[in-house]
């Protein structure tokens, strides 16, 4: 991929310029990522708003990509979506970038184009003239950009994370649920809410509180479920990671379910400080703010 010129002489897709009418790309993360054995797992999709482009993503002749990079551990490596899909499931070994990883997107070049020139380009800038394009030349940025550190994957600190927060269509008016029947606990949220919890988790520091403000709940209601299982329930279910990681965090701390009468009390213990871990991190996040709003007045 070219990116050592920023000043492009041929037009590139992006909301810092007006190389292109009406077109728009971003990327965005599906859920939150989360660290499976010794990788970390992360889903991540993207929305473009130009025809020109999507054909010729389709015809082979362009591609979509993520290029993902940690300063720290000098890692670098670029992703590239299949042309008929719009998400991407990405597992990157841990250890590969340490503490951090910094995630953009771009649509770029997959072949030589001769004759580049899109129905979507501003023509007060561009005219009719069509450019040459190398492989691998930028097309597009994304509006956003994603900081993601490790520290806020996962809620079970170095155990696998057993949450996954979805999207779901089916029941609009259902705004959250929770499903235990694959690997994973699955947290639904409704378009809505789900649109609004990707728009807040774009910033780093409100991903503790809205990790804890999902998974806190959906514990309690995991351990109550476990607690009324019958025989067969726990043979059908022991099967799945979410209950081996429960199951076993309940084992070393000594814990009988069966006989607590709070199970709020047992995910607090289960999740170490959780709830006041999260009113904590909202204290410093709000007062963040505040001191921002004081800069600002000044």
């Amino acid at each position: 991929m070219n990116k050592t010129n920023i000043n492009y002489p041929h037009p590139v897709l992006s909301s810092a310029n007006e190389d292109y009418i009406q077109s728009s790309f971003d990327i965005s993360l599906v859920d939150e990522p989360s660290i499976e054995e010794n990788n970390v797992v992360i889903n991540v999709a993207y929305s473009l708003l130009c025809d020109g482009l999507q054909y010729l993503i389709a015809s082979g002749d362009a591609q979509v990509v993520i290029y993902m990079n940690s300063t720290v551990a000098e890692y670098r490596q670029m992703k590239a979506f299949d042309s008929d899909k719009t998400e991407m499931n990405i597992k990157i070994n841990r250890n590969d970038i340490n503490k951090s990883l910094q995630l953009k997107g771009y649509i770029i070049a997959a072949n030589s184009i001769k004759s580049f020139s899109l129905p979507e380009h501003n023509k007060a800038f561009f005219g009719t003239v069509p450019f040459s394009l190398r492989k691998g030349d930028i097309m597009g940025l994304a509006t956003h950009s994603f900081n993601i550190p490790l520290e806020s994957y996962d809620p079970l600190a170095d155990r696998p994370s057993i949450f996954s927060i979805r999207k779901q269509t089916q029941h609009p008016k259902e705004e959250v649920s929770s499903d235990f029947s694959g690997q994973k606990i699955t947290i639904w949220l409704n378009e809505e809410t789900h649109n609004k919890y990707r728009t807040l988790y774009a910033a780093p520091d409100t991903r503790g509180v809205l990790s804890a403000f999902f998974a806190a709940p959906v514990l309690v209601d995991t351990l109550y479920f476990m607690k009324n299982m019958t025989e067969e329930e726990k043979i059908e279910y022991e099967s799945k990671k979410w209950y081996q990681v429960i199951n076993h965090r309940l084992q070393e701390l000594k814990l009988d379910i069966s006989s607590d009468v709070s199970m709020t009390k047992i995910a607090n213990l289960i999740l170490p400080r959780i709830f006041s871990s999260s009113v904590e991190a909202l204290t410093q996040l709000c007062e963040a703010l505040l001191k921002g709003g004081e800069k600002d007045e000044n």
